[in-house]
């Protein structure tokens, strides 16, 4: 059965073979650069527009998240390379059910929306299997994970192993630049929008969000499974103190923002 594109890409259609090319060799900017070359040479062009919130399964690129942004108000890491790429808006059933990032109707998965679009680009997301079964039928799928064991990265066709809070806005500069297009005669159009969200320099109340999983310390509450009682500052913590649900080190946690 064959698939129809509007922006169809040069390279064949082969969503049970991922070419599983993951870049973690050079800086964030050299691996960002090979990977816009590898999708400029398989004909994608970065001066088409496209609406955020058009449905997963009309869309032909998505921008998606996953629990790995931790705290909601890094979404506008997401929404400026969905404007750049051309994309619209997605997310993994976690980072819907818990930090609550989009609508619903935005989450990809075998329980919710499905992507047959051309571009998938996948941001902190480990690659459930709940949420595979939402994009095999894709045609690229773009990774972009800290971990470089996750299993997103066997089931994509390129991928950067490095923190999304630096990959991306390198990779949405990159995007809105003047790049070479499959189509030398297409004049690139405008890609601004009105923001959904916006930077926020506003901490909250001193909570520090985990970017494994999510879980945030709320010193108000504490972690008494661990012995720390409620009112004990996160400053406070003991250094070999652990994230209580995937064992991330305190040095590793952020402090969580307010949305702008």
């Amino acid at each position: 059965m064959s698939m129809n594109f509007a922006n169809e890409p040069t390279r064949a259609w082969d969503p049970q073979n991922r070419l599983q090319i993951v870049l973690n060799e050079g800086s964030d900017e050299a691996n960002v650069d090979k990977l816009v070359e590898l999708l400029i040479k398989d004909g994608f062009d970065f001066s088409l527009t496209a609406d955020a919130m058009t449905p997963i399964d009309e869309a032909e690129r998505v921008v998606s998240v996953g629990m790995g942004i931790a705290v909601k108000s890094d979404m506008y890491l997401i929404e400026e390379l969905a404007q750049a790429a051309g994309a619209a808006l997605g997310c993994s059933r976690p980072a819907f059910e818990r930090l609550k990032v989009l609508p619903r109707d935005r989450f990809v998965g075998m329980s919710g929306e499905k992507f047959t679009g051309t571009l998938y680009i996948a941001c902190a997301i480990s690659g459930a299997l709940q949420h595979l079964k939402g994009i095999e039928k894709a045609h690229t799928v773009v990774a972009i994970n800290r971990n470089e064991k996750a299993p997103i990265f066997k089931n994509a066709d390129y991928g950067i192993v490095g923190d999304i809070r630096k990959v991306l806005p390198i990779l949405t500069k990159k995007l809105n630049s003047d790049l070479p297009k499959p189509d030398a005669s297409g004049a690139p159009a405008p890609k601004k929008e009105e923001p959904l969200y916006t930077k926020t320099k506003a901490t909250a109340e001193g909570r520090f969000v985990c970017p494994g999983c999510g879980y945030e310390y709320d010193p108000a509450k504490g972690d008494p499974a661990a012995g720390i009682a409620p009112g004990t500052p996160f400053a406070n913590l003991p250094a070999d103190w652990t994230c209580p649900e995937c064992g991330v080190g305190k040095s590793d946690m952020i402090t969580a923002v307010t949305r702008g």
